[in-house]
């Protein structure tokens, strides 16, 4: 699923963009932000494939481009080098600078064309973006960024509200509140599947899978993990 997130600090307008880039693809998750530091931080957390971002985020401060000098800290991520960006700008003198210093796509000039703006998202959307063959994902517990690469996750589980992501390098990382499903969604690997309610594996450390006992034994003496009743149709149909 592409992400996409769009920066811009007047609500309505927002709301507006989100909107219409809903329009353009309605299974891309979309990821409105108002503010700078919400905006970085889940670009550190999460794999955007686009960024729509208003060049002027503070309108009570004369001259701000503080939407550029953003766009210019993503592209230091090596992750972001070349992730298409569209400015929301209605400064013809801005252009240069994002064009040549930022790899800038394009502009979604206001007042919108809504027209223009679907297709403009729809084309960034065909980018096959940064792939990169040993991902690594990044979680916040207790205000410290807490990294693992997805080649090596073994397995993980959720346990009274706490994810338990077990590594080939015999670590357990603890993650509060963290789901199956973003963490499904930040693998964004075919490797990694859901085998219950409460686990996912990692394709890449299965031995052997029992489905009579409903059983995953892992290979390299890292365990087992139990199948969910309700996962073992699609199971089978993954390791037949």
């Amino acid at each position: 699923m592409k992400k996409i997130l769009i920066l811009e600090d007047n609500k309505n307008t927002l709301r507006h963009l989100a909107a219409i880039v809903r329009e353009a693809d309605a299974k891309c998750e979309v990821i409105a932000l108002d503010n700078i530091r919400d905006a970085y931080k889940c670009a550190l957390e999460r794999k955007i494939d686009l960024f729509i971002i208003d060049i002027i985020l503070d309108t009570r401060r004369p001259g701000d481009s503080s939407g550029l000098r953003f766009v210019d800290s993503i592209r230091k991520i090596n992750n972001y080098a070349f992730t298409p960006v569209l400015f929301v700008t209605s400064l013809e003198d801005s252009k240069l600078y994002a064009y040549e210093k930022l790899h800038c796509y394009n502009f979604v000039e206001k007042p919108f064309d809504t027209d223009k703006v679907r297709q403009m998202v729809a084309h960034c959307l065909k980018f096959p973006g940064f792939q990169e063959e040993d991902k690594t994902l990044y979680f916040r517990k207790d205000g410290i960024v807490l990294a693992v690469d997805r080649s090596d996750i073994v397995y993980a589980e959720s346990v009274n509200h706490i994810m338990y992501i077990h590594t080939r390098r015999s670590d357990t990382l603890e993650i509060p509140y963290l789901t199956l499903k973003r963490l499904l969604d930040e693998a964004d690997s075919p490797d990694i599947i859901q085998c219950s309610r409460s686990a996912i594996i990692n394709k890449r450390f299965v031995h052997n899978v029992d489905m009579t006992n409903r059983i995953i034994q892992l290979r390299d003496n890292y365990g087992r993990v139990e199948i969910g009743l309700m996962y073992k149709k699609l199971l089978k149909e993954i390791f037949k």
